[in-house]
């Protein structure tokens, strides 16, 4: 069966889920648009309103234009591609206010905005009270229920990421229910709960291979809990000012991954070319690596506009920075501070000779991945970035994405229908989860690094991992005991290496750097390529572009010459819009947000 997740136009269920128009306090208003008898009465009942949700959760590149903005965090829609450009891995030309401390409570909006919104809340709770009316036999009623328990865990742990604690619903609502006005639930017991909704959802939902086509499957639960055992256990380790045991969730993390690890590959190939490849393509239906993933149908004209306005470098005008090329191992398996491989930072050309094979497939090096068709715009974008001074669509750091770059010029011109599919759960996640799970119960032995971090260097031909034998790296070891106070144990520091290099650009680096309590790294010096005049012979010095005394592009120097700032006393959480505070005086601001 496939795993991939359609998303269905349902005219009856869009009239049914159109419950209010106002959303505020918890989004009380009561969902009694649904109440005719006639409905929960089929199993075709249930399928239409699970179906309702999976373009909610399962988001992709989004769809149309996909040009709306993620709140808080104020990045495209498409976070899965874009959410890096809040961390240290991206620099925007227009700054980001969550990296330099000027996002404020005010900014999230009125009621229900900036991530404070239960809106998917009251509809899967909607279903959880109304869905035994059916009189279906458990067997077929508990595969749509696991659908519901799966989306209020993923729901309810984006919530526990941005906020702590956070209200826990039960039960839909009515306009006068006290749970309206009352105190944020402990993040433990919502967290419990989280894991309670993800084992009912792998216990009910079908095996993988017996699902219906385009559903949901128990090893789609078991990787989201292995993403959610990591995160909370790592959080709970390093936060220590929490109080809270981080083993169980640790153990959650690695369960979920040993129960995936046999059953997913990496996609295998060229080592130049198979992991970029790996993210440029119209399906994942025999791919062996992804285990979730959006398709876009061209039989019914449903797409997304990404790969036209991606290859523009239109979405955000962002590029890599030099905190991230720098941490990419040399192809000896040393670091550029070790290496006799590494030819020096005197270019873009050179800094990305003799290094490991997906520097080159995440960041286009000059000369590379030019647009196939040179008459639509952003064609002056390749094969060199646009910099500031120049025309066209800006690369302000000069080193400009090439991974998720689909070279199809029929994909470009479909615009709105666009078919590039997105991965949205990845194997190698799962091999990062499970390494990371197990050194921090320590547990790490040689085996489970082979299993995992030398899998993913074998696919482009990378040297091992040996536990004892780590590479030497004074530079990152520096900036750890710069930015975090303390340099941590090399085996760590490499498993920590390989997931930021392996999942570069696809929305993860913003979740490490807060469950690791390492915001700060954020405050490294943004960077850019080593700037070479003949290169880009219309581009004027101190006033196109500044430059550090290395003569790296600084692209921030105008508009934050002090950098970027993380504030450690409140950062780690956003806080919750002043008019829900307003709303409910049993809510109580996170620490240290005005």
């Amino acid at each position: 069966m496939k795993n991939n997740i359609k998303i269905y136009t349902l005219g009856v269920i869009s009239c049914l889920l159109l419950f209010g128009c106002k959303k505020n306090l918890l989004d009380r208003y009561p969902l009694d648009q649904i109440t005719d008898e006639n409905y929960w009465k089929t199993e075709n009942d249930l399928k239409l309103y699970a179906n309702s949700l999976y373009p909610k959760y399962i988001v992709g590149f989004g769809t149309d234009f996909a040009d709306g903005t993620v709140q808080p965090y104020g990045v495209n829609v498409n976070t899965l591609v874009y959410g890096d450009v809040i961390t240290d891995n991206a620099a925007p030309l227009t700054y980001s206010k969550v990296g330099t401390d000027e996002y404020i409570a005010y900014l999230s909006g009125g009621s229900g905005s900036g991530g404070w919104n239960f809106e998917g809340v009251r509809q899967l709770n909607f279903f959880i009270d109304n869905y035994k009316r059916a009189s279906l036999p458990d067997n077929i009623a508990n595969k749509y229920l696991g659908e519901i328990y799966f989306f209020k865990a993923w729901d309810y742990f984006n919530k526990v990421k941005l906020f702590g604690d956070v209200s826990w619903i039960q039960h839909s609502l009515n306009i006068n229910s006290p749970e309206l006005f009352g105190a944020r639930t402990p993040r433990a017991e919502v967290m419990d709960s989280v894991m309670v909704m993800l084992n009912r959802a792998i216990d009910y939902l079908p095996a993988k291979g017996t699902e219906e086509t385009n559903r949901l499957n128990k090893d789609m639960a078991l990787f989201l809990k292995s993403r959610i055992g990591l995160f909370e256990g790592t959080y709970r380790k390093y936060h220590t000012e929490l109080g809270l045991d981080p083993n169980a969730f640790l153990r959650y993390s690695a369960e979920a991954s040993e129960a995936l690890l046999n059953k997913y590959s990496l996609v295998q190939g060229d080592y130049n070319t198979v992991y970029n490849s790996l993210f440029a393509t119209e399906s994942y239906k025999s791919n062996p690596e992804v285990i979730m993933w959006r398709e876009y149908s061209a039989a019914v004209t449903y797409g997304a506009a990404f790969s036209r306005y991606f290859a523009q470098n239109l979405r955000h005008q962002f590029g890599a920075t030099r905190s991230l090329v720098d941490e990419y191992l040399c192809a000896d398996g040393l670091t550029i501070s070790t290496s006799p491989l590494f030819k020096g930072k005197g270019s873009i050309q050179t800094e990305m000779e003799n290094r490991d094979p997906r520097l080159t497939q995440t960041i286009a090096n000059f000369g590379t991945y030019n647009l196939a068709n040179t008459t639509i715009q952003g064609a002056n974008n390749a094969p060199l970035p646009n910099l500031p001074g120049m025309n066209g669509n800006k690369c302000p750091t000069g080193y400009r994405l090439a991974k998720w770059f689909y070279n199809n010029p029929v994909d470009w011109e479909r615009v709105t229908n666009g078919q590039q599919a997105a991965p949205v759960f990845r194997f190698a996640e799962v091999l990062l989860n499970y390494a990371e799970a197990k050194y921090e119960l320590g547990e790490v032995n040689q085996l489970v690094i082979d299993q995992t971090i030398n899998k993913l260097r074998d696919r482009v031909g990378m040297p091992h991992l040996t536990i004892g034998n780590e590479p030497a790296d004074s530079r990152l070891d520096g900036i750890y005991q710069t930015y975090v106070g303390a340099s941590i144990p090399p085996l760590l520091r490499e498993i920590r290496r390989e997931r930021r290099v392996e999942m570069a650009f696809e929305n993860t680096r913003w979740d490490d750097l807060m469950r690791w309590k390492a915001g700060k790294l954020i405050n490294v010096p943004v960077e850019g390529i080593k700037f070479v005049q003949s290169q880009f012979p219309t581009v004027v010095v101190n006033k196109d572009i500044y430059l550090s005394a290395e003569g790296y592009i600084l692209p921030y120097f105008k508009t934050i010459p002090a950098g970027r700032k993380f504030d450690e006393t409140k950062g780690y959480l956003f806080p919750i819009p002043t008019e829900d505070l307003i709303l409910n005086k049993n809510l109580v601001q996170n620490p240290n947000w005005k």
